[in-house]
């Protein structure tokens, strides 16, 4: 679907830029946790839901790239760790991980949303609300880190 990539490894365009992009999300995620320990929490609200949005739609992309290309068997397929435990591994971790996270997102977002008052300040729901969130903020480093490892492990050449 896309042109061969930039990094050196089996990954098209798309894979090399999303690994790249993976340090930007984590700059942001951290940018918008400052935001409410200074109690910016509509600036906070508008960061942690266009990043939402930006992530829906990217990982639709990119997941319609890696099935285009026969999916993550295929595109390991002769690979330094092609067959191996580690790969298996680190694919199962890594999706077992991105998916409760996008389920965290998914639902913690628009919950937000209906749940804090306009404009957002603390609630009945911020308790609850700061326990997901740091559940999702761990969740999206961690799915960050896995991904990255099962970028190297599975494209490698």
């Amino acid at each position: 679907m896309f042109p061969p990539g930039f990094l050196g490894t089996r990954g098209d365009l798309l894979m090399d830029i999303v690994v790249l992009s993976l340090a930007g999300i984590l700059l942001i995620l951290w940018y918008s946790y400052r935001l409410v320990l200074t109690g910016r929490y509509a600036a906070h609200r508008n960061v942690q839901t266009a990043l939402g949005i930006f992530l829906i739609i990217v990982v639709a992309v990119f997941e319609t790239d890696i099935r285009m290309a026969g999916g993550m068997a295929a595109l390991s397929k002769g690979g330094r760790f092609d067959g191996t435990v580690l790969l298996s591994a680190s694919m199962t971790i890594h999706l077992a991980l991105s998916n409760i996270t996008f389920i965290i997102w998914v639902v913690l977002i628009p919950l937000s949303w209906f749940k804090f008052p306009r404009p957002p300040a603390p609630s009945p729901f911020s308790r609850m609300h700061r326990l997901a969130g740091k559940i999702g903020m761990i969740g999206m480093i961690l799915t960050g880190i896995t991904g990255i490892e099962l970028y190297i492990v599975g494209l490698a050449l």
